[in-house]
């Protein structure tokens, strides 16, 4: 008997786990209201916008936009929505429609061998990035990628690369699929070759955490999201983050945002779950601000204030 889960499932259910998991370990066993902390309500930080890297479409969610937009106007949220080429229209029309919360990002399949031309038409749609680059055939910093790279270098976009370890979703069919393939490693090789993209790693190279908090510590145009499994898996002991990002205050590693001396400002915000759940990792991202003592100036950043300056997001 074949045994699938999608995505999706698979993600809203950790999510769910890790929000709750990280609540006990802040205060207890709490009562259904205390699940939200009080200043949570707007989901961004002393009233900045939160800025979410990571919100795919739903495409087979036909209320997908409007569930969205309801979250964004409760979170003050600006979302960068990873759109399939096949939907790339209806999420080009919503982001005009309604620009202060949909920034449009393509999803392209780099191994496509239309894919050049795929993006170049996201690009004339009015797409201000690429992602969630993932399940690729070769490693990311491969040659026959690079006329990608060269357009979005190009277009000085933002591009979301998948990083570690990925789900599964067919247990019993065969599948041309390699975690390796998607090490954060490649994106250091990538930032150096194509210094007028932003490059951001989604899942913190999990479990590579290390390894993906050097490449960000040098590289100006890196940063990481902590979505997925991580803060989840790390529940119990979220100060192990401070272990990776390690120099704050050192003199160590590139410009940071704002010229911020905390090397935290190396994170963005990624959800990467349906809007339903989007607010409970808000709470694992405080939970590990609380845990590693992460400074007032680098959670606004972190939250919204560097991609907002990135994406020219006005508060």
């Amino acid at each position: 008997m074949k045994k699938t889960i999608s995505r999706r499932t698979f993600l809203d259910t950790a999510v769910k786990t890790a929000a709750i998991s990280a609540t006990w370990n802040l205060v207890g066993a709490p009562a259904a209201k205390a699940l939200l902390p009080s200043d949570a309500k707007t989901g961004s930080t002393a009233g900045n916008r939160l800025v979410d890297i990571h919100t795919h479409f739903e495409a087979d969610n036909p209320a997908y936009l409007d569930e969205f937009l309801k979250m964004s106007d409760q979170l003050n949220l600006t979302g960068c929505m990873l759109t399939p080429f096949e939907n790339r229209k209806v999420v080009a029309e919503a982001a005009k429609k309604y620009p202060s919360q949909i920034i449009p990002f393509g999803y392209v399949k780099l191994d496509a061998p239309d894919v050049a031309k795929q993006v170049a038409e996201f690009h004339d749609l009015g797409y201000r990035g690429l992602g969630e680059l993932e399940f690729v055939e070769k490693p990311y910093s491969d040659l026959s990628y690079f006329p990608v790279y060269e357009l979005a270098d190009r277009y000085k976009w933002v591009v979301l690369f998948h990083t570690g370890i990925v789900l599964r979703a067919k247990f019993h069919e065969p599948e041309n699929v390699a975690s390796y393939r998607m090490r954060a490693i490649y994106l250091e090789e990538i930032a150096r070759r194509f210094p007028n993209i932003t490059t951001i790693g989604a899942h913190c190279g999990n479990p590579e955490y290390e390894w993906a908090a050097e490449i960000a510590r040098w590289n100006p145009n890196v940063f990481f999201d902590l979505s997925g499994s991580t803060l989840k898996k790390l529940s119990g002991r979220l100060s192990d983050v401070g272990k990776y990002f390690w120099w704050t205050d050192k003199g160590e590693g590139t410009d940071t945002p704002n010229n911020d001396p905390s090397a935290f400002t190396k994170l963005v915000f990624g959800s990467d779950c349906s809007p339903k759940d989007v607010e409970k990792v808000v709470i694992q991202y405080r939970a590990m601000f609380d845990a590693c003592e992460v400074p007032e100036s680098a959670r606004k950043l972190i939250l919204g204030g560097t991609l907002a300056k990135i994406l020219g997001i006005p508060d």
